[in-house]
C-alpha cells in the first residue's frame, strides 16, 4: 500500500498555496466576499461583490404563484403515495429517473403525473422548467427574492380570503 506523508513531502510546499487558496475561495464565497489574489503582492484581499439581481418583478410573481400551486400539488401527491406504501414516500425527483426505479407501478403512475402537472403548471405561470430551478435556488439562498415572493404570497393570500 503507497502512502504519501504530506508532512515531509516537498510537494506539500508546491500544493499548500493551492489548498490554502481553495480553503479562501470557499469562505469567501459562502460569506459573500470573494478573495482576489494580486500577483505583485504576495498576499490576499477580499472585496465584496454586489449580486445583479437577476429576475424581473414579474418573474417573482410567476414563481410565487408557480411555487405556491406546486407546493400544495406536492403535498397532496405525497398523501397519496403515503397511503398507498404505508409509511412517508422516498425522494422522488422528476429529472432524476433512478428515482422512480424502485416505486411501484402505481407510485410510479402517481409520481409521473406529479411531474407532469407540476411542468405544466410552471408554464402556465410563464416560467420555463429550468428557469424556474434556477429561481428555485435564488430563493433558496434567501434574501431579496425570498422577501419579495413571500411579499407576493402573503398578497395572495390576503387577496384570497
Amino acid at each position: 500500500m503507497l502512502t504519501i506523508n504530506f508532512t515531509s513531502c516537498k510537494l506539500n510546499k508546491i500544493l499548500a498555496p493551492f489548498f490554502t487558496s481553495g480553503i479562501l475561495a470557499a469562505m469567501g464565497i459562502f460569506s459573500g466576499l470573494v478573495p482576489e489574489i494580486f500577483p505583485q503582492f504576495p498576499n490576499f484581499s477580499f472585496v465584496a461583490y454586489a449580486y445583479a439581481q437577476d429576475y424581473t418583478k414579474e418573474e417573482v410573481v410567476n414563481y410565487a404563484r408557480a411555487g405556491f400551486a406546486v407546493e400544495m400539488l406536492r403535498q397532496q401527491v405525497y398523501q397519496e403515495i403515503k397511503e398507498i406504501i404505508n409509511e412517508p414516500p422516498p425522494d422522488i425527483v422528476c429529472n432524476q429517473p433512478e428515482t422512480f426505479q424502485n416505486l411501484s407501478s402505481d407510485v410510479k403512475e402517481i409520481a409521473i403525473r406529479y411531474c407532469n402537472d407540476s411542468s405544466q403548471i410552471v408554464k402556465n405561470n410563464n416560467l420555463s422548467v429550468p428557469r424556474f430551478n434556477e429561481l428555485k435556488q435564488v430563493y433558496d439562498r434567501g434574501g431579496d427574492f425570498y422577501h419579495q415572493v413571500q411579499n407576493v404570497l402573503i398578497n395572495l393570500q390576503n387577496s384570497n380570503p
